[in-house]
């Protein structure tokens, strides 16, 4: 399938899905029996990545029994997927965002790294944030539409909390190790994905409809697809462009 070409360092775009050659396929199906997926590349000249200082504290450092450990916001495979790019709908389909689950979204402090990336929960959904490290953290949200915090993290300590309002994203760091960072998209639907180290995102359960996707990445930045919705859309595959 073509891509979609995206600057990550440019404004915004938005492209219509049958323009850019997505496939419509698969056959009548209930109202909300539609997906959305595809992969997300990148091209250009390579993303740097840098040494993090796990000397700074020696907890961190023994569980790497002195390999270096490269920073994590721009993982792009040899094949230029590119990892923990947030996909998500930019409005929900009315009538369709459903109840906030009960289950708690898990954010791990694993390995003096924050695990996930990032994360998407509703607006009032538990975020369960565990310390599975032998030594101390905190968490400390840059929230602006909610109530930061900043609270400490004993060592094998759990935390729970959730926020009010939608807000996208919020970054959460650990003041104790400041290479610990994740983010948070808060939302009033659940209709997102992040891809992995294939670069691959698939959204579900989606009705027929006209929809605003949304790619965000917290280093090559953010971009729009417009996309008409009437069966599953299959290869809508998005590439940030670098200089």
């Amino acid at each position: 399938m073509r891509h979609l070409r995206a600057r990550g360092s440019g404004p915004v775009i938005a492209a219509w899905a049958l323009a850019a050659g997505v496939l419509f396929a698969g056959s009548a199906a209930t109202a909300a029996d539609f997906s959305i997926s595809g992969t997300v590349t990148y091209e250009g000249e390579s993303l740097k990545r840098y040494p993090l200082r796990m000397d700074a504290d020696p907890n961190c450092a023994a569980m790497y029994e002195g390999k270096r450990v490269l920073s994590r916001d721009s993982l792009v495979g040899d094949d230029g997927a590119v990892e923990n790019v947030f996909v998500y709908l930019r409005e929900a389909p009315e009538g369709a965002a459903g109840d906030t689950p009960e289950e708690a979204v898990r954010l791990e402090q694993r390995g003096c790294l924050y695990t996930p990336r990032i994360i998407g929960v509703r607006v009032q959904q538990d975020i369960e944030i565990v310390n599975d490290d032998p030594t101390l953290h905190n968490v400390r949200a840059l929230a602006k539409a909610n109530r930061p915090f900043n609270i400490g993290q004993p060592a094998r300590g759990t935390r729970i909390k959730s926020f009010r309002a939608p807000e996208k994203p919020i970054q959460v760091k650990c003041d104790v190790h400041p290479w610990m960072s994740a983010y948070v998209f808060v939302l009033e639907h659940s209709f997102h994905s992040t891809t992995g180290s294939d670069g691959k995102y698939r959204i579900d359960a989606l009705p027929a409809g006209s929809y605003e996707l949304v790619f965000w990445h917290e280093k090559l930045g953010e971009q729009t697809v417009e996309v008409e919705v009437t069966a599953d859309v299959e290869g809508l595959n998005l590439t940030f462009e670098g200089e």
